[in-house]
C-alpha cells in the first residue's frame, strides 16, 4: 500500500471536466440452443437479440484512462449510475459494434469494434447539463479539460473547476472538438492563461477551419502545408494565442506547435511505415475513446516529468491510441469493456516505431508554396551509398528508419514525390471502388522511361486498396502492335467480359501514344469509351462496365513532355498538333496520371537512385534467387558484385536489365551472388556497358593490380618533398629499384590503407572509363582525420618491426621520437602526413580510379 502511495506523490493533483456522453454499446447476443440439461428456454432467447451496455464517455473516459495511468490521483465529476441519466439531461450516443480481427504475433482471433455511430440522443430545446464535481481542489497543479462543442464551453462558471476560477495551475491542457477557438471558455483561456494552455485537437477539425492542409500525401507535405497555414492563414491565428498546439492525425501522426516572440517551432511526430489513416488499413473497425487515450499520456508526461517530456508524451499516446484500437473491447460480449490497463503496457509483439523531426520553416509565406522538403534528404545526405548497400543486404538501414516509406504490396519507396503521387492514385482508385454510381473507366496515365516499371506500379498501387473488387489479372494491349481499330473494338469486348463476370479489371493500353494513321492517332478512337463507358462497333454501342484504364506512354517520359506542358523544346507547331490530334480531350477525361523514375538517375545531379536500385534488386533478388537469402532475410552477396549493380552508370532496358542479369547469373544451387556467378561480358553488353560494370566488380583486384604502381608514386612523392632535407634516413632516397624491400613494403601497405582513410571521410572511389578522372579536394578536417589515420597505421608498423619510443631516432636500437600519439606530435611531421594523403586523388587518378563523395 505504502509503495501505492509512493507513486501517487510523483504526480500532482489533476482535475478533469468537460462534455460527457454516455455511449451505448449496441451488440447482437447469439440464439440460446435447447439442450438436455437447458430446457426451459424461452422464445425469444432462440433468436438473435440486441443488447445494450452503458459506458462512460467524453470527460468521464478521460478521466478514467488518466486514473489508470496516475494510479487514481485525479478528481473529476462521478456519477453513480449512468444508465439512469436521462438523455434529456446527459447526451447519449448509439455505437454498434461487431466482431473484427484481432492478429497480433501468433494470437488471432476476434475482438469487438465499432462498426458503426448510429446517433445520438439528447435535449432538443437546450445545452446539455454540465455534471458538477462531486469533490474539488482549486490548488490543483494540473487542469485537463474536454470541450467537444456540446455547451460545457458556454455553460454556467459554477460548473467550471475550481482551479481554473480561483486557483493558479501550472498547466492547463485542453481537448478541443469543432468548431475550434470559440465559446466563452476559450475566451477565458487564451485570455487569461495563453502561457500555461496546451490546446489538443484533431487535423479534421482544422481542415473544417479552413486549413488546406493534405491528406493521405506524404508526411513531408502534411507538415509544410500545415506550417504555412499557421502562418499565412487569418482563420487560425487565434490559435497562436497559446503556449503549444498539439494536432494529431488519427493514430498514425502529430504536430507540435510553438509561437513565441515571432520565432516557430514545429515538430512531426509520424510513423514512417504508414501514412495518415494508414493504421485503419491494417486494423479494420473503429473504436472509440482514441482522443481520451491520446490525451491521457500527455497529460501524465506533463504532470510527472514537465512540459519539455511532451514528445514523449505523444509519442507514447500514439503508440496507446493503437493499442487501444488492436484490443477494442475485449472478445467477451457478455463483459465489454475498455482495456484501460492493457494500453499503458508495453506488448510482447513488435510496434512500429513512432519518430520524430523538426519541420522547416516555409520558405514561401507570401505564397502558396511552403517549399519543398524532404526527410529523405535530410537523412541519407549521411550516407547514400552505404544506406543502399545495407538495404539490399539486411532489407533495413538506420539512416532510413526514419525516413517514410510508401509500401503499396510489393512495391516500395522512400521517394517523397513519388509516395505522393502513388497515394493520389491509390485515394483515386479506392474512391472509385467504393462509388458503384460511375460507371464509366476510371482513367489514369503513367510515363516513364522504358523498364521502369509503370505496369508493376500501377497494379500494386490497385490492389492495395481492395484486391477482392479486381479481376485477377490486368489485360493488357500494346496498341503499337495493332493494325486497325477492329484490334481495339475486340480488345474493348475482352474488357466487357471481364466486366460481366462481376470483377473490375485493369487494362494497360502500353504505348497509346503511338502513331497511328498520323502522330497519336489512337487517342481520338478513346475519347468515347472514356466519357461515356461505351465503345461503337458498327451502328451497335456496347457499354464496357466499370473497369481501371492505364494508358502508359511509349514515345513520351513523363506526363508534362506527352500534354505538351513543358516550355523547353516544345514549337507552337507541336502544341497545334497536338490540339488536332484531339490531345487535350483526351487529357481533360483522364484523373491522375503517375510519372515512373525507374532505376536510373533521372539527370547527372540526382543521387537517391540509389536507394531506388536497392530495393529493386533486393526485390528481385528474392523473387528469382531465395535461396541466397539466410534465416535472417541477409542477401549474401559479394561486395564486388552489389556494387556494381547499384553503382552501373546505366541499365539499357531498366528493370527488365536487373531483372534479366540476375536471371542470366549462375545462381542455381549456389548458396550466394558471388562474382564467378555473373554472365560473360557478351552477355552483360545487352543490358549495361560490360567493361565499366566489370571495372565496378573487380575495383578491389584492379587497386590490387595497381598496387605497385601506387607504392611507386608515394615514394616519388616523399623523395620530391624530402630532397635536400637533413635528418630523414638515408636508406628510403633511394630511387625505386634501388630500395630495399623492407621501405618498399612501407609504401605498399600505405597503398592499401588508402580505402580505410577514404571510408573514414566518407568517400570511396572507383574505376573510370573513356575520360579523365575527376579530382577531389578534402577539406581541413578530412585531411587531418585521414593524415591521423596515416599516423597510426605507421606507428603499428613501427611497433610491429620491434621499434619504440625513444627521445632520438637510433637505427640500431629502434627507437624513435615520433612514436607518440598524433596530439604529441611535431607540427612538422604532422605536415608530412597531411602531405601524403593530400596526394592520394592524384595518386589514384594517374591509375584510372576516381574518388567520389558517398555525402
Amino acid at each position: 500500500m505504502k509503495k501505492k502511495d509512493s507513486k501517487k506523490k510523483n504526480f500532482p493533483k489533476i482535475v478533469v471536466n468537460g462534455d460527457v456522453v454516455i455511449d451505448w454499446l449496441e451488440i447482437s447476443t447469439p440464439a440460446a440452443t435447447s439442450t438436455p440439461e437447458n430446457q426451459n428456454i424461452l422464445n425469444w432467447q432462440t433468436l438473435t437479440g440486441t443488447r445494450q451496455i452503458p459506458k462512460l464517455g467524453g470527460a468521464l473516459l478521460l478521466a478514467e484512462f488518466l486514473k489508470v495511468r496516475t494510479n487514481g490521483n485525479v478528481l473529476s465529476p462521478s456519477p453513480k449510475k449512468i444508465e439512469n441519466i436521462p438523455p434529456e439531461q446527459t447526451i447519449h450516443s448509439i455505437i454498434r459494434l461487431d466482431k473484427f480481427s484481432y492478429n497480433i504475433g501468433q494470437k488471432k482471433d476476434q475482438v469487438f469494434r465499432v462498426s458503426q455511430f448510429k446517433g445520438y440522443a439528447g435535449p432538443q430545446d437546450r445545452s446539455p447539463i454540465p455534471l458538477e464535481m462531486a469533490e474539488d481542489d482549486p490548488q490543483a497543479k494540473i487542469l485537463v479539460l474536454d470541450d467537444a462543442g456540446n455547451g460545457f464551453r458556454d455553460a454556467a462558471e459554477k460548473f467550471w473547476p475550481a482551479a481554473l476560477t480561483a486557483g493558479k495551475p501550472d498547466w492547463i491542457i485542453l481537448k478541443m472538438s469543432h468548431p475550434l477557438v470559440q465559446g466563452k471558455l476559450w475566451n477565458k483561456l487564451s485570455q487569461d492563461y495563453p502561457d500555461k494552455l496546451i490546446l489538443i485537437f484533431t487535423a479534421d477539425d482544422l481542415r473544417r477551419l479552413g486549413a488546406k492542409i493534405s491528406r493521405k500525401a506524404s508526411w513531408e507535405r502534411t507538415a509544410t502545408d500545415f506550417v504555412w497555414q499557421m502562418a499565412a492563414n487569418p482563420k487560425l491565428l487565434p490559435l497562436n494565442n497559446c503556449a503549444c498546439l498539439v494536432a494529431r492525425f488519427g493514430v498514425d501522426g502529430a504536430i507540435v506547435y510553438r509561437r513565441r516572440a515571432g520565432e516557430v517551432n514545429a515538430q512531426l511526430l509520424y510513423d514512417p511505415l504508414i501514412a495518415e489513416d494508414g493504421f485503419s488499413e491494417y486494423c479494420p473497425g473503429n473504436m472509440t475513446g482514441i482522443g481520451s487515450a491520446f490525451v491521457s499520456s500527455i497529460v501524465a508526461h506533463v504532470a510527472e516529468k514537465g512540459f519539455q517530456k511532451i514528445i514523449d508524451g505523444i509519442r507514447q499516446g500514439l503508440l496507446v491510441s493503437r493499442r487501444l484500437w488492436k484490443l477494442g473491447f475485449g472478445m467477451n460480449w457478455q463483459k465489454l469493456q475498455y482495456p484501460f490497463a492493457e494500453v499503458f503496457q508495453k506488448p510482447a509483439e513488435p510496434e512500429n516505431p513512432i519518430m520524430d523531426v523538426p519541420i522547416p520553416a516555409p520558405l514561401k509565406i507570401e505564397s502558396s508554396d511552403p517549399g519543398y522538403w524532404c526527410i529523405l534528404q535530410d537523412i541519407t545526405d549521411l550516407g547514400l551509398e552505404k544506406a543502399a548497400f545495407n538495404q539490399v543486404i539486411f532489407g533495413k538501414d538506420s539512416s532510413l528508419d526514419r525516413v517514410p516509406l510508401g509500401r503499396f504490396r510489393n512495391l516500395m519507396t522512400f521517394d517523397r514525390s513519388e509516395i505522393e503521387i502513388l497515394c493520389n492514385i491509390k485515394n483515386l482508385i479506392r474512391e472509385y471502388l467504393e462509388n458503384p454510381n460511375i460507371t464509366r473507366p476510371l482513367c489514369i496515365s503513367v510515363f516513364g522511361p522504358p523498364g521502369s516499371g509503370k505496369s508493376f506500379a500501377v497494379t500494386e498501387v490497385a490492389k492495395s486498396v481492395a484486391p477482392e473488387k479486381l479481376a485477377k489479372d490486368p489485360l493488357e494491349f500494346n496498341l503499337s502492335q495493332f493494325n486497325s481499330t477492329s484490334e481495339l473494338i475486340a480488345a474493348f469486348h475482352r474488357v466487357r467480359d471481364v466486366t460481366l463476370e462481376g470483377k473490375i479489371p485493369i487494362v494497360f493500353f502500353d504505348e497509346f501514344d503511338t502513331a497511328f494513321n498520323g502522330k497519336l492517332g489512337w487517342l481520338k478512337y478513346f475519347l468515347a469509351p472514356m466519357q461515356d463507358g461505351k465503345f461503337r462497333e458498327v451502328e451497335t454501342m456496347h457499354p464496357l462496365g466499370r473497369s481501371i484504364f492505364v494508358f502508359a506512354g511509349g514515345t513520351s517520359s513523363t506526363f508534362a513532355h506527352f500534354s505538351r506542358e513543358e516550355k523547353k523544346d516544345i514549337q507552337d507547331q507541336d502544341r497545334q498538333f497536338f490540339v488536332d490530334a484531339k490531345g487535350p480531350d483526351f487529357v481533360s477525361r483522364l484523373r491522375g496520371y503517375i510519372n515512373i523514375k525507374g532505376p536510373d538517375p533521372v539527370d547527372d545531379h540526382e543521387k537517391h537512385y540509389l536507394i531506388r536500385r536497392a530495393l529493386i534488386i533486393r526485390f528481385l533478388l528474392k523473387k528469382k534467387a531465395g535461396h541466397i537469402f539466410n534465416s535472417r532475410g541477409e542477401c549474401r552477396i559479394d561486395p564486388g558484385v552489389l556494387r556494381a549493380l547499384l553503382k552501373v552508370p546505366k541499365y539499357k532496358h531498366g528493370i527488365r536489365s536487373i531483372e534479366a542479369t540476375i536471371e542470366m547469373s549462375m545462381l542455381s544451387g549456389r548458396p550466394g551472388f558471388e562474382q564467378a556467378a555473373l554472365p560473360a561480358a557478351e552477355q552483360l553488353k545487352l543490358h549495361v556497358d560490360a567493361d565499366e560494370f566489370t571495372q565496378l566488380v573487380t575495383r578491389d583486384v584492379l587497386l590490387g593490380g595497381a598496387r605497385e604502381e601506387i607504392a611507386r608514386a608515394i615514394h616519388e612523392e616523399f623523395l620530391a618533398n624530402n630532397k635536400g632535407k637533413e635528418k630523414v634516413n638515408k636508406k628510403t632516397m633511394f630511387p625505386w629499384d634501388k630500395l630495399e624491400d623492407e621501405y618498399k613494403e612501407t609504401n605498399r601497405e600505405q597503398a592499401d590503407d588508402i580505402p580505410h582513410k577514404l571510408n573514414a571521410v566518407d568517400c570511396d572511389f572507383a574505376p573510370v572509363k573513356d575520360k579523365k578522372p575527376k579530382l577531389i579536394t578534402f577539406k581541413k578536417n578530412e585531411l587531418e582525420i585521414m593524415a591521423r589515420l596515416e599516423h597510426q597505421r605507421w606507428v603499428k608498423q613501427k611497433f610491429l618491426q620491434g621499434w619504440s619510443y625513444g627521445k632520438e631516432k637510433d637505427e640500431k636500437k629502434k627507437t624513435h621520437h615520433d612514436l607518440v600519439e598524433w596530439e604529441k606530435l611535431p607540427k612538422k611531421e604532422k605536415r608530412k602526413d597531411i602531405d601524403a594523403v593530400e596526394a592520394i586523388p592524384q595518386l589514384l587518378a594517374s591509375k584510372g580510379f576516381e574518388i567520389y563523395r558517398l555525402k
